[in-house]
Formats: structure tokens, C-alpha cells, sequence
């Protein structure tokens, strides 16, 4: 897949901290889910971001947080987006809080009280003066942003973190591995005909259980996620090349134009057409 943005990363640390500062195109971000807490912070851009099959508006100068292993999209708008996305690793800071893994830490802007707002505030300042060191390039640019990330994910623990069970058994969710199995098997294969059955033969289980399974870890039903992924590579193919809108949608895996244009104007609120024109 061409991936049509510019994204500078700096290198993860020993305390398991990666910053990344980059920009996105404008358009659908399909869902996807990581191990690593993710800290995101919208420089400028509008952004609806889609946690757990619930939309929620992030503002630019305004942070979330999402969740190891919580499923995630997002929806740009405009042509671009400019944001610092910083992934922190629970399991290398567990020197500092021995239980660390079993906190969840619930941060978005619609959802916070106002007796927590001025809290919030502070955690957004000091992501805010990552910009300002980036733009400084000293030479303990990553001592200092590294302080910087420590200090606001302290906070989120200690304003927004909630020590929750533990993880679900084994046999109530798929493994790591084999939802990144069937996600990269996925990637290869969205434009050709896909079954229920094809898929859960990837990972070797029953159709229905592989739906029930998808579901849990997912926060989606599986064809939900296929749409979301042949809908992402039609968006790229409108935006980079003038082949007509019916042989795009086929050669991305949709065979019903009907079903096709009715899933593409819910996602992106306009026809295919209108997304050239824009």
C-alpha cells in the first residue's frame, strides 16, 4: 500500500517511550489495535476518532489517550493533519508502579469532568512543550522530551488511571499473534472474494467462534473491519489516480455498487465523486 504521509520518529528508549512527530493525509485511518499505550496530540487538523465503535471530536491542542490493545480509527478531515503520537511501553516502567499493566487510563476531552479539566489542562501544556524542544534540536533533545512524556503519563495515572481485573483467559480472546495474523493476512488479500471461512481458517478455528472471538478483541464485527480496510484502499486509489469509480471499487474487493456507495458516503459523508472534487 503507497502510504501517502510524512511521519519523523524519534527512536523508543530503554523506559519504552516512542515519540513520533507526523502528518497524516486527510480521509479514513482504518481500525487497527497496538500493545503499547498510545498518547496522541492533534497539532492542528480536525480529527473524529473512532475508539471502540464510539466517535468521539478531538480538538487540536487537545490529548487522549488510547488504551494497549484498545481498537482504534480515525477520520481526517481536510487534507492533512499534523499531530505528536507518543507510545509508551506499561511493561518497562514497571520499576516505578509494580502493577502498572492492570491500570486503565480513560482520557478524552468530551468525557472529562470539570474537576479534572484543570488537570488535563496541565498534561495538554506539557505536551504542548514537546513541540517547542523539537523545534530547539538540542542535544539532550531526548532526555528532556522523554521527562516530559514521564511526567504527563504520571499525571494521567494519577487523574484518569483506574486499576482495573485482570486480563480475560486465553480461551476468550485471540492471541496477539493471531489477530496480527489475521490482520496482515488481510492486507494481502482485501481486493479478491473473502469468506467467513478463509479467515478463521487462518488462525484454525471454527467460523463462529472466529466471529465471536473478532468481536471481543475488535470492538467491531469482522466484515465491519473488511469494509473499513477496502474503503481506505478506494480513498487512496480516488485520491491518486483518475481509473474510473466502478473499476476502483472492484478492483478493492466490492462487487455491489448499491452496497458500495451506501458504506462509502457513511464512512466519509460524501459520494466518491465528491471526494475528487474536494
Amino acid at each position: 500500500m503507497n502510504q501517502r504521509y510524512y511521519e519523523m520518529e524519534r527512536e523508543g528508549s530503554p523506559l519504552g517511550i516512542r515519540i513520533l512527530y507526523q502528518t497524516l493525509p486527510g480521509g479514513f485511518q482504518p481500525l487497527h489495535w497496538h500493545d503499547m499505550l498510545e498518547i496522541l496530540y492533534p497539532l492542528n487538523g480536525d480529527v473524529d476518532l473512532l475508539l471502540d465503535g464510539e466517535r468521539f471530536h478531538l480538538p487540536k491542542k487537545n490529548l487522549t489517550v488510547i488504551e494497549s490493545r484498545q481498537t482504534h480509527s480515525c477520520l481526517i478531515h481536510g487534507d492533512a493533519a499534523m499531530n505528536i503520537c507518543v507510545h509508551v511501553s506499561k511493561s518497562k516502567l514497571k520499576g516505578y508502579l509494580p502493577d502498572i499493566e492492570r491500570y486503565r487510563i480513560q482520557c478524552i476531552p468530551e468525557k472529562i469532568s470539570d474537576e479534572k479539566f484543570p488537570a488535563y489542562l496541565e498534561i495538554c501544556n506539557l505536551m504542548s512543550q514537546l513541540t517547542r524542544l523539537y523545534m530547539l534540536e538540542t542535544s539532550v533533545l531526548s532526555l528532556e522530551s522523554e521527562g516530559l512524556i514521564l511526567q504527563a503519563f504520571a499525571r494521567l495515572l494519577r487523574h484518569f488511571g483506574m486499576r482495573g481485573d485482570e486480563e480475560a483467559p486465553e480461551g476468550s480472546r485471540l492471541s496477539t499473534g493471531r489477530i496480527h495474523q489475521v490482520l496482515s493476512w488481510v492486507e494481502e488479500h482485501y481486493g479478491e472474494p473473502i469468506s467467513l471461512s478463509d479467515v478463521a481458517d487462518q488462525v484454525g478455528v471454527g467460523r463462529e467462534h472466529f466471529c465471536r472471538l473478532f468481536r471481543q478483541n475488535m470492538g467491531i464485527t469482522f466484515q465491519q473491519y473488511l469494509t473499513e480496510v477496502r474503503l481506505n484502499h478506494v480513498y487512496e486509489d480516488l485520491m491518486s489516480t483518475s481509473d474510473p469509480v466502478s473499476e476502483i471499487m472492484e478492483q478493492n474487493g466490492f462487487t455491489n455498487q448499491k452496497n458500495f456507495n451506501a458504506s462509502f458516503k457513511k464512512l466519509y459523508g460524501c459520494t466518491p465523486s465528491g471526494v475528487r472534487r474536494q
